[in-house]
């Protein structure tokens, strides 16, 4: 009977170890998101402006798996998008309200916020990728974002702007029209929950967001395991089990998605980029790996690093030694993407990152492709592709 059992747990091992699926709760949940996927960070930051609707439409259609975004809530209780705590940085806040640049998102209204030009500050910074259509994108909302990944757009009048209503309760309505140009990739979306501290229940209000949306997979008809994440070489994350995935630097807020969904979507603890080597220290990175997955995440997503490495080949070694797996951010050259993938391909493959949250989704798809472990890469420049969307230079 022994040497049964003992028989019976090596070819267990031995299945896992090629790929299997394991059935604990946690690894059915994990592998809800595809291996090697290419997360596309605020949309880019390096074509097109930041989290606007050039940018997620871009990566969109550039082949992206995820598109990765930063949400924030105004004083008025809107989710917008804005990766930083101010608007300072990317927007015209100083020039529309002056002495209040620095102020935190929480203190605009989404009418204030409306007024803000979320593109001109990007086409002063780069003038080499500056397109005059980003003149006057706008801060976007929560629910654009998801919009996009299906194959929508922001509906505009004839001035362009977008066409919002409110009802009596206050509740604002945004309408949204076919993407012409929308080339048929449909993508997940990852969710960074910025300052849970500062927002009481955003996590709850995320969740009813999304039930709101159609995009909770746990409400609702449940997904089949059986859908892929791609079709016809088109990226088909969105339409799957995995299509969100929440992520948060925050303890607090890592424990609230736990409480808010249960253990049962796609979740990341992030780790800050390591200031110095205690972050190699075994202690700290033992207790990392612990707290993600009290906290029932499936990830751990750690900094690239410039002097000290964010995921070294023992952090990462420690990550999948204990039934986890490690998103990096974010890449932003092929060097990168070498280092933290290593020199196989194919099936003979064994990166350190299992995923990339990258700023040159281009650059990604084309490399996952080129080892092998991505069956398409891009089908046009990134700058043909902002062209065919309608942003002309």
């Amino acid at each position: 009977m022994k040497r049964q059992l003992l028989l019976l747990m090596l070819i267990t091992a031995l299945m896992t170890g090629c790929g299997q699926k394991k059935v604990t709760g946690e690894m059915t949940v994990q592998s809800y998101m595809p291996d090697n996927a290419v997360i596309a960070h605020r949309g880019t930051i390096y074509w097109a402006p930041e989290l606007t609707e050039a940018a997620f439409r871009w990566a969109r259609n550039t082949g992206a798996d995820y598109m990765e975004l930063d949400v924030h809530r105004t004083k008025d209780s809107v989710l917008v998008i804005m990766h930083d705590k101010s608007f300072k940085r990317t927007t015209d806040v100083a020039e529309k309200f002056p002495g209040r640049e620095s102020d935190p998102v929480s203190s605009f209204t989404w009418e204030e916020i409306m007024q803000l030009d979320a593109g001109s500050a990007f086409n002063v910074k780069n003038p080499d990728r500056a397109r005059e259509s980003f003149r006057g994108l706008d801060v976007l909302v929560f629910e654009d974002v998801f919009r996009i990944a299906e194959g929508k757009k922001i509906k505009r009048d004839e001035e362009g702007n977008r066409i919002v209503s409110r009802d009596e309760a206050g509740i604002y309505h945004f309408e949204y029209e076919p993407d012409p140009a929308d080339n048929g990739h449909r993508p997940g979306i990852y969710i960074e929950v910025k300052i849970s501290e500062q927002y009481p229940g955003i996590e709850e209000q995320i969740y009813d967001e999304l039930t709101r949306m159609g995009w909770n997979p746990l409400e609702g008809e449940e997904l089949s395991a059986d859908v892929p994440f791609w079709s016809e070489d088109r990226v088909n994350v969105g339409n799957t089990r995995g299509k969100i995935l929440l992520q948060t630097f925050s303890r607090e807020g890592m424990m609230n998605i736990k409480r808010v969904f249960g253990e049962k979507v796609l979740a990341s603890f992030l780790v800050s980029n390591p200031k110095t080597d205690k972050f190699a220290n075994e202690e700290v990175t033992n207790e990392i790996i612990a707290f993600a997955k009290e906290c029932g995440a499936q990830f751990i997503g750690t900094n690239l690093g410039e002097e000290n490495d964010g995921l070294s080949p023992a952090f990462a070694g420690k990550i999948h030694e204990a039934g986890l797996k490690a998103n990096i951010y974010s890449i932003n050259t092929v060097e990168q993407m070498e280092k933290y993938f290593g020199p196989g391909q194919g099936r003979k493959a064994f990166p350190l990152a299992d995923g990339m949250i990258t700023n040159r989704t281009d650059l990604t798809v084309d490399f996952y492709h080129e080892r092998k472990v991505r069956d398409y890469g891009t089908e046009a420049t990134p700058q043909e592709i902002l062209t065919d969307l309608g942003y002309n230079e």
